[in-house]
């Protein structure tokens, strides 16, 4: 039978979507994907809608509220079966539809995203919406050791650690404004930790990632096993540093740590994308 997108209902989650979603997931990134890891937080939480499709959810989108008054538009989703027939698209106008009948209300709202930089379908329809790109970081990934050491953790802190990131702090693939009102949100979805040589934020949704919050010291290599800590022995694991640390990256491939594309340069992948 072919496909008609006039039979797609958009809807919230629900519990009973479980098994849609996650075979969802399995044709995303491999089968790797985070999804499974969020989802029943997701459902719990307001906003998270799903695509209907003759009884069977074949694709999802999330938006929270973030600090600041931000939007935060993240997990879209399209079962590989069925992309490229427009059901990306259906989602972000219906959850921006929604998002703007929030800013009606609250007019001090602003919408923001993150995307990888290759995501070109998402970066086309967002940029048609009004959206720009407003902050790059770099992430690249570290082949796992087998040493582990215990790194300190630090509870007490404020927002003068994240002196590398004026405007937008990233956690994992996640970032929220460099603002007071960040600080207790940091608490609650990040940890701060502390090695012999600097300090460092572990952040992520599910699939956590190690954040520079300095320069790399001159032995970075000491810090692997620290880091490796939170990942276990010989897991392979994501570091995500400011683009006003470039500079110090041919040296940290030396040490190892590659990009998804093996590109001939360094290219900041991580994108945050913003509409007032």
């Amino acid at each position: 039978m072919d496909f008609d997108l006039k039979d797609c209902k958009v809807r919230l989650a629900q519990t009973s979507d479980s098994a849609d979603l996650s075979a969802i997931a399995r044709t995303i990134w491999g089968g790797g994907d985070y999804l499974p890891n969020v989802m029943q937080r997701w459902i719990a939480e307001p906003w998270f809608f799903v695509c209907e499709y003759r009884s069977q959810v074949i694709a999802c989108i999330k938006l929270s509220l973030f600090p600041d008054n931000v939007l935060w538009i993240e997990g879209l989703r399209v079962h590989a079966r069925f992309q490229g027939k427009g059901i990306g698209n259906l989602l972000n106008k219906h959850i921006f539809a929604f998002a703007a009948e929030l800013k009606n209300r609250n007019p001090s709202l602003s919408f923001e995203f993150c995307t990888y930089y290759k995501n070109s379908e998402s970066l086309h329809m967002t940029q048609k919406m009004g959206f720009r790109i407003t902050e790059r970081f770099f992430e690249y990934d570290k082949r796992g050791i087998k040493a582990t050491l215990k790194p300190e953790i630090v509870t007490a802190y404020d927002m003068s650690l994240f002196k590398a990131y004026p405007r937008h702090i990233p956690l994992g693939w996640q970032s929220v404004h460099n603002h007071p009102a960040s600080l207790e949100f940091i608490k609650d979805r990040a940890l701060v930790f502390r090695t012999p040589q600097s300090t460092y934020l572990l952040g992520g949704v599910a699939e956590k990632n190690v954040v520079l919050l300095s320069p790399p010291v001159p032995d970075f290599k000491s810090e692997f096993p620290y880091f490796q800590y939170f990942f276990g022995s010989r897991k392979k694991y994501g570091i995500i540093l400011s683009s006003a640390f470039e500079s110090h990256l041919p040296r940290l491939f030396k040490l190892g740590l590659h990009s998804w594309e093996k590109e001939e340069k360094p290219v900041p992948v991580v994108l945050v994308g913003q509409k007032n």
